[in-house]
């Protein structure tokens, strides 16, 4: 059989730069890369390449087309294969990896040319692009990526990243079995094999991260709290930004604070981009819950979107715009706010990891119950219900939809549906739940007439609203206080 010619086409030098990349012969024969040769050892000629190559890629702003070059040119996976886990046909497939290629063929032309004195680490990369192509909707490609790393035989360290980075993926897509398995396997290597301490410490974080993950993900956010037995866990950057996400999702605010401000007062240089984003994202949400600072919330956001676009974390862009958007409609209150979120929420698709689509639908359930219309709230209420694996975010979704119920006027489906979400709320530990069921009941019940029925819900509203809801809701709770017992004060509740 004939070689494949290079030089046929740009297409054709990009098709075989990616598939013998690290081959000095055939890269030789490519006119992308056979200057690199003039002049240079071959191992500063491949070094040289590389890093264009890397710099490529990065450039690749399309999530679909970075995956088909990995996978089919770069991994040798079946094109047939790939082209079903994207969900395209054998002509879409086609089209979109010449489109891949002519974007990578411009970037490989632009990157720069600067001479290095060290090789990037390969599987290091590998594990970045899967991250960010996961984050973006492209799970099963980001699986395969992995799961190469994995059949690599790589060393300790590498299997230990992968697998905890794989398990994370696996958690956030709702395949709890998997991630065990995974989390586990990365568990029994770290504790039998020698491992460079630096090395060492960023896989445990990553580790203790993945498996809180998987805990809050199957058994509500407050099980991320630390237990009565003392566990102890890494206290790294990936580890605490799980912790205070998780407090501040389930009311605990001052805990969330704590573990923020402990983050921002060590000593830290600039982390991987998916962690400085989280953090970024978590101060701006803090700004909107404890503080009810718009103005701070919005500019955190937006900070943290910038910088998700830039590194393709194309979900995490998505979660900041949206907050972003829903922070501007909730201190505008414009028209046009309104529509720029829920553009950006009808938006949301199939393709986004279960998890963040989850996440999404209940910010807009509860949106939507503040100052939308009912019955997109009840129609989020139900995605979110749909979509929850654990009593909290069930409960959540239920006591958001008696809300809108209640809007829409339907009042004994609202009493009904608030008083099944605070028995639950009430029987499972959920405060801040059962804070926002009991309000609802509370104003169902005062519509209906029973003055006494409303205040006693109120009062219990009232007192877990005072520990774990935000100013806004502890406002709203205090004025319907009000109405119902017909005084000023909070005096009687609070002794």
């Amino acid at each position: 059989m004939a070689r494949a010619n290079p030089a046929r086409s740009p297409y054709a030098a990009t098709r075989h730069l990616l598939k013998y990349a690290g081959d000095p012969r055939q890269l030789r024969r490519n006119p992308l890369t056979r200057v690199d040769f003039a002049g240079r050892s071959v191992n500063e000629a491949l070094c040289r390449i590389a890093v264009r190559v890397d710099a490529a890629l990065d450039a690749i702003d399309t999530a679909r087309h970075l995956a088909i070059l990995l996978r089919v040119d770069l991994e040798r996976h079946d094109p047939r294969g790939v082209a079903t886990n994207l969900g395209l046909s054998t002509r879409q497939f086609y089209r979109e990896r010449r489109l891949a290629h002519d974007a990578f063929h411009a970037a490989y032309l632009s990157a720069s040319r600067t001479a290095i004195s060290v090789e990037s680490d390969f599987a290091q990369r590998l594990s970045w692009r899967a991250t960010s192509l996961a984050d973006s909707g492209e799970t099963e490609s980001a699986t395969a990526l992995f799961e190469d790393l994995l059949a690599s035989g790589g060393d300790s360290a590498v299997t230990c990243d992968a697998l905890w980075r794989l398990a994370t993926i696996e958690a956030w897509s709702h395949r709890f079995d998997s991630a065990r398995s995974h989390l586990d396997a990365c568990r029994e290597i770290l504790e039998r094999e020698t491992v460079q301490e630096d090395r060492r410490v960023s896989l445990a974080d990553g580790l203790a991260a993945a498996m809180l993950t998987l805990r809050w993900f199957t058994r509500g956010p407050a099980a991320v709290a630390p237990g009565p037995d003392g566990e102890r866990l890494p206290e790294n950057e990936r580890t605490t930004l799980t912790r205070a996400s998780a407090a501040l999702r389930s009311g605990q605010s001052s805990q969330a604070l704590g573990l923020i401000r402990k983050l921002l007062n060590r000593p830290r240089t600039v982390g991987e981009p998916d962690v400085e984003f989280d953090l970024l994202a978590l101060q701006a949400e803090v700004a909107n819950f404890v503080f009810s600072d718009p103005s701070r919330g919005e500019q955190l956001f937006s900070r943290a979107a910038a910088l998700a676009s830039v590194h393709g974390l194309r979900g995490r862009e998505l979660y900041a715009r949206h907050q972003l958007s829903v922070a501007r409609w909730m201190h505008s209150r414009r028209a046009e706010d309104r529509r720029a979120y829920r553009q950006l929420f009808d938006a949301v698709d199939r393709s986004l990891p279960v998890r963040l689509r989850s996440g999404l639908a209940l910010v807009a359930a509860d949106v939507e119950v503040a100052i939308g219309t009912p019955q997109r709230a009840l129609a989020a209420a139900a995605t979110a219900a749909s979509l929850s694996t654990n009593g909290f975010e069930l409960v959540s979704s239920r006591g958001l939809a008696a809300a809108a119920l209640l809007r829409m006027g339907r009042l004994n489906d609202a009493v009904l549906e608030g008083g099944l979400a605070t028995r639950a709320a009430r029987a499972q530990g959920h405060a801040r739940v059962l804070s926002l069921t009991q309000r609802i009941c509370a104003q169902a019940y005062l519509v209906q007439g029973d003055r006494r029925a409303a205040r006693s819900a109120i009062e219990e509203s009232i007192e877990c609203a005072m520990r774990f809801s935000s100013p806004y809701v502890q406002a709203q709770t205090q004025a319907l206080w009000e109405r119902i017992a017909g005084r000023k004060t909070l005096a009687t509740v609070k002794a």
